[in-house]
């Protein structure tokens, strides 16, 4: 039986984007095995439930310490080793450049899978600065693998990225992201008869936009425009960007928000919403909420990134707004509390344009084509 191993450096965010994709490959005949840093036991136990091997690798992902990196590089390897796969398909930076050296060592087939850059390939310090160019320098190296496939989700981050390698002949391929299911994520007409809900629904991370939207809420309420901020989400404590629960609190209680904290029935957010927001600075992948916003038939307001703009086509299913631009967002904001008939155009635009280029199913077949093409 052919083995594709998944490495990636979060069990929740494999769970959350990759495990359709993990169940199809193992529907179509393949063993697999997830590698990753399994911080809750249930997940194992659904991951085990659905047939995979799981195998638990402690990876820091804020860690920037070269002896981290080598003691997670010695104990990868032994299990690539030992679990011999067909297909080595890498997730998120480090896994990338671990796993990247790792095939490139035993001669494996190797995807790198770029869903977003990340903060590393955004503006930054000296620090920051002198981590991407080492981080550039191993991408170099590893990419001679001639059996190296680097997986993008749009158009931007390929560009961005071959620009810095300046690697010639490279095997790319571009997945329009996670993919949602259209059957689960129904489309629903929005209820115009209660004040208006904006719903930001994101890891709980500055560059992710939330103070950005605090900041409008505060200046249209000054202005008597009436709607309700709700936001949902995981924080993520360790993470040096993330937004403090404390703060979560204070805006909570001075009523900025509605705090509905993780949920795991997203559908049921967004048809309650009447717009969905996500002013992200981050160098995004094509974001799982705008996905399925879209799908459900809600008009989405977003910066300019590469991973929203992908998806969000300005004035037709969603509203596009130069990054950081507060005074631009605080109008598109309020034009669309206003416009429900607009409102429900962007929606019903945005539901078919997910039918016809971002349906799980779409993905699916996409993903797989690529595994078989390495076989």
């Amino acid at each position: 039986m052919k083995k594709i191993c998944y490495f990636i450096n979060s069990d929740w965010y494999f769970e959350l984007h990759w495990l359709e994709r993990a169940k199809k490959a193992k529907e179509q005949g393949y063993e697999v095995h997830i590698i990753t840093n399994f911080l809750d036991d249930k997940v194992w136990r659904r991951f085990d439930e659905n047939g995979f091997h799981c195998h638990d690798i402690k990876i820091d992902a804020q860690s920037f310490s070269p002896l981290n990196f080598l003691s997670t590089l010695f104990l990868s390897r032994k299990t690539v080793n030992k679990i011999k796969p067909n297909v080595l398909h890498c997730i998120t930076i480090k896994a990338c450049l671990i796993g990247g050296l790792i095939a490139k060592a035993n001669n494996i087939p190797v995807i790198l899978s770029f869903v977003g850059l990340g903060r590393v390939f955004m503006d930054g310090g000296k620090s920051i600065k002198c981590i991407r160019k080492i981080i550039l320098s191993l991408y170099r190296f590893i990419v001679k693998n001639k059996k190296c496939t680097l997986m993008f989700e749009h158009e931007d981050d390929k560009q961005k990225l071959l620009s810095l390698l300046k690697v010639n002949g490279l095997h790319t391929v571009i997945i329009n992201g996670a993919g949602v299911n259209p059957d689960v994520y129904r489309y629903s007409l929005e209820n115009t008869n209660v004040n208006p809900v904006v719903l930001f629904a994101s890891r709980l991370l500055w560059s992710k936009g939330i103070g950005d939207l605090v900041e409008v809420k505060k200046r249209l309420q000054s202005k008597g425009v009436i709607f309700e901020l709700k936001v949902a989400g995981i924080i993520t404590a360790d993470d040096p960007d993330a937004v403090p629960l404390t703060t979560i609190d204070e805006w909570n209680k001075a009523g900025l928000i509605t705090w509905l904290g993780h949920s795991n029935n997203v559908y049921e957010l967004i048809k309650d919403s009447n717009i969905v927001a996500l002013p992200s600075v981050y160098a995004e992948g094509i974001p799982r909420i705008l996905l399925e916003a879209c799908s459900v038939g809600r008009s989405c307001i977003a910066y300019d990134v590469g991973g929203c703009h992908s998806l969000i086509r300005n004035n037709i299913n969603g509203v596009i707004v130069p990054k950081k631009d507060i005074d631009n967002l605080e109008c598109q904001v309020e034009y669309l509390i206003n416009n429900p008939k607009i409102r429900m155009h962007m929606g019903i635009k945005g539901r078919q344009y997910i039918n016809e280029k971002f349906t799980s199913e779409i993905i699916l077949r996409d993903t797989l084509a690529v595994y078989q093409s390495l076989m």
